[in-house]
């Protein structure tokens, strides 16, 4: 009898809370805690919004915040990147899935990707703006970012010089140009009155990007004068 009633016990606490181990209980209150650290710095700014609103907003207490994140600034790291894997994989199913022509399967992927960030302005706030100077590891996780996106549209701009959409050169250096544009078209949505919709602007870059293209596949500029046809060599 003793036995049994040891061993039920045992049961009871490997379970844990509802039936639910603790791993389990720790996966639920890290995904509350995410969800509420998207909403309040989202909506209040990542300054304006201490732990313990987190908690509150979570139902998770700070010793249990504590088991997960080191801080503030932990958690609006694991924020920012759940935001930037679900965009990641947006990405990949429209550059997979999308249009026959890769010019237009890469234009309406990053229609999809700027409307990811404006459907719900909380995520391109948080993207755009609230991780914008927050410290030095968290603007080094910011460049990581630019550089991986960067790096989606300089593959697929290679495969478009390979078929003959683009002229043969080195595409790295605008494709960062590509995500920095992005951004700041984002910010501005976000900040300023433009008087578009979240669709109208994430079409504004769609346009935006195929006028890049357009550019690019009639600039003629050759290595040993690559100004730009007409521009005065003293203006340059």
């Amino acid at each position: 009898m003793t036995d049994s009633s040891s061993k039920a016990r045992v049961g009871s606490r490997r379970r844990g809370y509802r039936g639910l181990s603790a791993e389990e209980l720790r996966r639920q209150r890290h995904q509350r805690l995410i969800a509420a650290g998207t909403a309040l710095f989202g909506e209040r700014g990542y300054a304006s919004t201490p732990i313990e609103a987190v908690c509150s907003q979570a139902k998770v207490s700070t010793r249990h915040f504590y088991e997960q994140f080191g801080g503030r600034e932990s958690i609006l790291h694991a924020v920012y990147a759940s935001l930037v894997t679900d965009m990641e994989d947006i990405i990949r199913n429209a550059l997979t899935h999308g249009r026959e022509s890769l010019t237009q399967r890469v234009a309406d992927t990053i229609e999809a990707s700027v409307m990811f960030l404006l459907d719900d302005p909380r995520r391109g706030r948080i993207v755009c703006i609230e991780a914008v100077g927050v410290s030095e590891a968290m603007e080094k996780k910011r460049r990581e970012t630019t550089h991986a996106l960067a790096e989606i549209i300089r593959r697929y701009a290679e495969l478009m010089a390979e078929a003959g959409d683009l002229p043969a050169r080195n595409y790295r250096l605008p494709a960062v140009a590509l995500v920095g544009m992005f951004n700041e078209l984002v910010a501005e949505w976000l900040t300023e009155e433009t008087g578009l919709s979240a669709a109208e602007m994430a079409r504004e870059a769609k346009i935006m990007f195929r006028a890049m293209i357009f550019g690019a596949q009639h600039y003629e500029a050759t290595e040993s004068d690559p100004r730009l046809p007409g521009e005065d060599i003293d203006s340059a």
